[in-house]
């Protein structure tokens, strides 16, 4: 009978060092499929297409056709798999799994990035595939799932949520408004038609949708990574213009950590940043001494560490670092929650509304319904190429 387990346990409680030990035992190394917290190290990155990725897997199905696709899958045959959204490459990888000829699938907490119908259909997969499965998740043990207890959670890279309230200073951010986005990437269907959103500052808002939907997208566009088509887009009733003038008023800290960094280290990355957040004035709140404050009380790191060495829950909490640390008046959270345990998440919950009272703009991107209860919000549908206020 297949095995199907969860390693549970809070974050720094040896879950997926457990679960790479066991990876790399005799009787699994080579022979398991790994979905780790974020799905593009489980493509091949040698192919150029959704439709080659799959086909390097001979449609081999080792559970008797059972085979794993979304709604969405067939739409998605002509798309580059890197340019998929998170939520998207975790079923990628799923279906290349389920065409292939693996008896075991390790999932470390990828399935947390899901939307809450793909999340059940590939939970649903799983207990009905014929293959072993070991799987990280801070959510609810799914039912079928036997729990495995991992150690009591180390403390070297706690939150000291009480430092971190303290640092947090007041902020004025301004109303901002978009009409008239278009957006589309190049060979896909349009992700914005004329779509519009108005935010006004002391609110946070979630960034609701189902994976794919654009809403990683709109954060690219609103801190100026992407430029759209057309858009007409204010800050203060003036004009703003990120992607063509620069961002001087939206904090992004981005789904995957290791998409943000601009260094090697903490102190490479706050360089960079602050050589450009200077010019509008901000020097007061970026020095070395508060940038450090910062970083103790998200896991007490030096400024001088290597991130690439650090756990991927430690790197996630230090993406917040830029943020939180005042700069800019609004702050944009792309699936913050994702590889944190319950404790952080209702922590993290807390210290933004904190920042909301204090006169900052939030927006949030999250499939967590439990989390985003717990704040205080507005909710942003992104669906049918608009954003609806809810």
């Amino acid at each position: 009978m297949a095995q199907r387990n969860v390693l549970a346990g809070a974050n720094f409680s040896g879950r997926s060092a457990a679960l790479r030990a066991l990876l790399q035992s005799d009787a699994l190394v080579g022979k398991a499929f790994l979905i780790g917290p974020y799905a593009e190290a489980a493509l091949s990155g040698l192919t150029n297409t959704v439709r080659d990725e799959v086909a390097l897997y001979g449609m081999q199905t080792p559970n008797g056709g059972n085979c794993f696709a979304a709604e969405n899958f067939a739409e998605m045959q002509l798309r580059d798999p890197q340019s998929l959204s998170g939520g998207e490459q975790v079923m990628l990888a799923l279906h290349c799994f389920s065409q292939s000829a693996y008896r075991t699938i390790a999932v470390d907490t990828a399935f947390e990035q899901l939307d809450p119908t793909n999340r059940a259909a590939a939970l649903d997969h799983l207990r009905t595939c014929d293959a072993d499965i070991f799987l990280i998740d801070n959510r609810a043990a799914p039912e079928g799932f036997t729990a495995t207890p991992a150690q009591p959670q180390a403390r070297e890279f706690s939150i000291d949520w009480a430092a971190l309230a303290a640092l947090s200073a007041p902020q004025k951010a301004a109303g901002i408004s978009i009409t008239n986005l278009n957006f589309n990437y190049p060979g896909t269907a349009r992700i914005f038609v004329n779509a519009g959103i108005d935010l006004e500052p002391r609110h946070a808002y979630r960034v609701s949708g189902a994976n794919g939907a654009g809403k990683t997208t709109l954060f690219k566009i609103l801190v100026g990574a992407l430029a759209p088509d057309t858009a007409e887009m204010t800050l203060g009733g003036q004009t703003y213009r990120p992607w063509r003038d620069g961002n001087r008023a939206l904090a992004l800290a981005t789904q995957n950590p290791d998409q943000q960094w601009c260094g090697a280290t903490l102190r490479e990355d706050m360089t960079r940043r602050r050589r450009i957040a200077t010019r509008h004035g901000n020097a007061e709140r970026i020095s070395d001494e508060r940038l450090q404050s910062y970083t103790r009380a998200l896991g007490n790191v030096s400024l001088d560490a290597h991130l690439y060495e650090l756990p991927l829950a430690a790197r996630k909490r230090l993406s917040w670092s830029w943020p939180f640390a005042g700069v800019h008046p609004w702050i944009l959270l792309d699936e913050p929650t994702v590889g944190q345990d319950r404790a952080t998440r209702e922590s993290l919950a807390r210290h933004l509304t904190l920042m909301c009272e204090q006169g900052y703009g939030v927006l949030f991107v999250t499939h967590d319904d439990e989390f985003a209860a717990s704040l205080p919000h507005r909710v942003l549908l992104v669906a049918n190429r608009a954003i609806t206020l809810r």
